[in-house]
């Protein structure tokens, strides 16, 4: 027989403690009166109500003006001075801390060791604090049961405003003290830095210290000190005659081999070959980024036939013209239009490369575009023009966004499905993807959120026919390999039942996507969010356009 009894599950708390309110008491000076205060076996809040007065202990110094707020631990004392001609008028609530000591049987007992955590006592105005406190006074005789429990709930509540106001106060303090470090890298980043001088600088343990300063720049403070003296050194290069020693030496290392590798880790080139790049106007022989150079304003002489060909044909970027079309693997062909360097995505033509010109790989998968976009602006000192391309970039896909969101339901689901000749891809938020998942933040059906969250630049899966059904969406974006054995993939796979009953084909809401989509560069990207405008924000899509029937036809 099944049990329909609900399952209760018993969840212990951490032990807590209780703030229990003693006393109130008002206290008036007049000018230059003072007042001492002995907590022999209590704690207390003094709140300035009027005037301003100030502490006159030797270890302690501070002043006290109108509304601030002064912390006074047990088995200590505290003298004030009232320095005004009115007279100088606090609140003082004295509370014991009660330590629970058995969470089963819910007895406490008095903590003696409590303490506030943060190290400073005497806080300036806090919202809403006083306004408090002069409420917690005027109910100070009351004596029906859940009057004097109202006043208890008070009591709670000026002291999470003053504890809060501590945490938000210590935390700008942080800052400022993390602030101060960096501005030291930047005046010190010759001199011989290690963490442990950051920290002590900041008066932190360096696991803190780092934890912290991660938390603001994003980066580890021997990252930050690494990539600032990267920066000088740039400059050095490129700005003056300077030996490799020499400037090695004025950007903080006695080893200007050791400095040559981090300078090739960070910036993607040895300094030497940052030198030859700089020298002249930019004119290099690209392979696979073109795209990316035009973002950042820089033609190249040379690139591959199939790639000039897409910037004329596709993209109709005027420059293409004047672009070289190179075979691939042609170093003798490279060579008569002396690039001032070689940009490829394999390391493997380094070698060859290298003979003609400085030659520099970056590899297609290391990066999402923006990220290789970033690398090339920091490799060729061109971070001003990638901030710039991107911020445009930016623009344009919040306002595709706006208009977007205005025509679609809220819940309605993306697939975007690439077909081979023997093969069907269902893609993720790479490539084709990048535009409506990433810019876009369309929703994937259920399959490709699951792939996304476990790998947020998940590119594609395989799929077959049947499982088509599982990834079923409200809209298909399909793009086709243009080639005859797709094509005819294709037709077959729209003539099958599992075709017909995907929501998207129903709806009519299936687009076919032009060569364009399959490119994943910063020119394309703006082109794909044009596009996705103009698909998702048409009435109706309820039967393929003559022209799409035509790309399947050839």
């Amino acid at each position: 027989m099944r049990d329909n009894r609900a399952a209760h599950t018993s969840t212990s708390l951490p032990p807590t403690s209780l703030f229990l309110l003693k006393d109130i008491q008002q206290i008036a000076l007049s000018q230059a009166e003072e007042w001492l205060f002995s907590g022999e076996s209590t704690h207390a809040v003094l709140i300035v109500t009027k005037g301003t007065g100030r502490i006159l202990d030797e270890s302690d110094q501070a002043n006290l003006p109108e509304g601030s707020v002064l912390i006074i631990p047990r088995e200590s004392s505290r003298q004030v001075r009232a320095d005004t001609e009115d007279s100088l008028r606090f609140l003082v609530f004295c509370f014991d801390v009660l330590q629970q000591q058995d969470p089963l049987t819910n007895t406490y007992i008095p903590n003696r060791s409590w303490q506030l955590d943060q190290n400073q006592n005497v806080f300036s105005q806090i919202d809403n604090c006083t306004e408090l406190a002069l409420t917690l006074y005027a109910h100070q005789q009351a004596r029906e049961p859940l009057e004097v429990f109202q006043n208890q709930i008070r009591f709670q509540q000026l002291l999470h405003l003053i504890w809060s106001h501590a945490e938000r106060q210590a935390a700008v303090e942080t800052s400022t003290v993390i602030d101060q470090t960096i501005s030291y890298i930047h005046a010190n980043y010759a001199e011989s830095i290690s963490l442990d001088d950051l920290a002590n600088r900041a008066g932190l343990t360096p696991r803190y210290y780092t934890e912290l300063f991660k938390k603001k720049v994003g980066k580890s403070p021997i990252d930050y000190l690494t990539s600032c003296r990267m920066e000088q050194a740039k400059t050095l290069l490129r700005e003056s005659n300077k030996r490799l020693r020499e400037v090695a030496r004025l950007v903080g290392y006695a080893d200007e081999f050791y400095f040559s590798r981090r300078f090739k880790q960070q910036i993607g080139v040895s300094p030497t070959v940052f030198v030859r790049m700089n020298q002249k106007q930019l004119a290099p022989v690209t392979f696979h980024y073109a795209e990316y150079l035009l973002a950042l304003g820089i033609r190249p002489i040379g690139a591959p036939e199939e790639q000039v060909l897409y910037l004329r044909e596709q993209l109709r970027v005027k420059e293409a013209d004047e672009i070289v079309s190179l075979p691939e693997n042609t170093p003798d062909l490279i060579k008569p239009l002396q690039p001032t360097f070689i940009l490829t995505e394999s390391t493997g033509d380094c070698a060859a490369f290298s003979k003609i010109a400085p030659t520099f790989a970056l590899p297609w998968l290391a990066q999402d575009v923006f990220g290789h976009l970033n690398m090339l602006a920091d490799m060729l000192d061109m971070k001003n023009q990638a901030h710039s391309w991107l911020k445009q970039h930016e623009q344009k896909v919040v306002k595709a966004k706006q208009c977007i969101d205005a025509h679609i339901q809220k819940n309605e689901t993306f697939l975007i499905l690439n077909v081979r000749p023997t093969n069907l891809l269902a893609y993720g938020a790479r490539n084709i993807g990048h535009v409506l998942y990433k810019s876009l933040k369309l929703t994937p059906p259920k399959m490709i959120q699951e792939e996304l969250q476990r790998n947020p630049n998940f590119w594609a899966t395989q799929i077959n026919e049947a499982q088509l059904s599982q990834c079923a969406a409200d809209w298909l974006f399909v793009h086709i390999f243009d080639d005859d054995l797709s094509r005819s993939h294709f037709k077959q796979l729209m003539e099958q039942d599992v075709w017909q009953q995907i929501p998207a084909v129903q709806k009519g809401q299936v687009a076919l996507l032009n060569p364009i989509w399959f490119s994943y560069d910063p020119l394309s990207l703006d082109v794909q969010l044009e596009e996705a405008v103009h698909i998702l924000t048409q009435s109706t899509t309820a039967t393929l356009s003559k022209e799409k029937r035509n790309i399947l036809h050839g």
